[in-house]
């Protein structure tokens, strides 16, 4: 699979009551923007529809869940720990995960994880 970003992939734990956010790792990645989707022809709406697909190859990231959230990091750029998912947003431009597909079939050249994400 072709690369053209990397991630940093931010794991969301809960400790007494408050969300902190542990950096999972930075991982290379085929970063896809979803624009101009015809919401009509697929019956959704459009908050529904994810506007980032990211397609990380030969990595099975089975910890990943919703409300994760994941960063677009080409440069390396070391993360550092904030308060809330917002105050990540607005830095880094943060995305919240709303869906993580593992596909560990077929070769090891082809399995991958699967992110969706607003």
């Amino acid at each position: 699979m072709i690369t053209n970003a990397k991630v940093t992939i931010l794991k969301k734990k809960i400790v007494n009551r408050e969300n902190k956010y542990v950096v999972l790792g930075t991982y290379p990645c085929h970063w896809e923007e979803t624009r101009g989707i015809n919401t009509n022809r697929t019956a959704r709406n459009r908050d529904d529809i994810d506007k980032i697909t990211c397609f990380i190859p030969n990595e099975l990231l089975r910890e990943i869940d919703v409300e994760d959230l994941i960063i677009r990091n080409d440069e390396d750029k070391e993360i550092e720990q904030l308060k809330t998912a917002k105050d990540y947003e607005k830095k880094y431009k943060a995305k919240i995960v709303t869906v993580s597909d593992v596909f560990d079939f077929g070769s090891k050249d082809m399995q991958h994880t699967r992110i969706g994400a607003n």
